[in-house]
């Protein structure tokens, strides 16, 4: 018998006013407030937070104002080698996705510079995963456009979007992805590889970005 998954509410304040209420994993809550402030363009760098205080169910966050939008691009000539990032996926999906081992119900996801992980996030929303992997990102100061990130369900429209917004050019996902999630990608200029196998994966859109050989 597997363990539960353990889901939690918490309430969201920013700047001393009622924002949202989420539901996610009570694990690197600080992860993803800072990219879920991040995702909802709130703020743009770990300096526009003041203060960020999580206590039971309540998350208080107090930003900056004035917080002047930052520029998102990918770098030039980027590319990540077919084999390499395979094996990635298969140590996040065979060894780190430790609670989605014990339960079965979880989303994984990782950062990888297409060698190698950086980051490691889990939750049971997958919007989630790239949440906390975006503010991990962003209080390590991690350069996003030059990375991959390796996901363990399917991308939809919507996780593209995300994509664009964190500024990362590149994914590799488990499952196949929806039509409007490849018309998306294609439009921001995102490699989306998935449907991934025993030594193999399909790629999508901008192909130019994987080295086969």
């Amino acid at each position: 018998k597997k363990p539960i998954t353990v889901e939690k509410t918490f309430k969201f304040l920013l700047n001393g006013e009622p924002f949202r209420e989420v539901f996610c994993s009570p694990c690197d809550i600080e992860d993803f407030c800072v990219g879920f402030l991040a995702q909802e363009k709130k703020i743009y760098s770990a300096e526009d937070i003041i203060s960020l205080e999580i206590k039971d169910s309540l998350i208080d966050v107090k930003i900056k104002s004035g917080i002047k939008p930052a520029q998102v691009y990918f770098a030039n000539d980027v590319t990540f080698i077919a084999k390499d990032i395979l094996a990635c996926a298969d140590k996040l999906l065979s060894e780190l996705s430790t609670t989605h081992a014990k339960t079965n119900g979880t989303h994984s996801g990782a950062l990888s510079d297409g060698k190698n992980i950086l980051l490691l996030r889990e939750d049971i929303g997958r919007h989630n995963v790239f949440d906390k992997i975006h503010g991990a990102a962003i209080r390590d100061k991690i350069f996003l456009g030059n990375k991959i990130l390796i996901f363990s369900g399917r991308c939809s429209s919507e996780m593209i979007s995300k994509l664009g917004r964190m500024g990362t050019p590149a994914v590799l996902a488990k499952s196949v992805p929806t039509t409007l999630a490849i018309d998306i990608a294609q439009k921001l200029g995102i490699t989306l590889a998935a449907k991934l196998s025993a030594g193999s994966f399909c790629i999508y859109t901008n192909p130019q970005r994987i080295v086969l050989s």
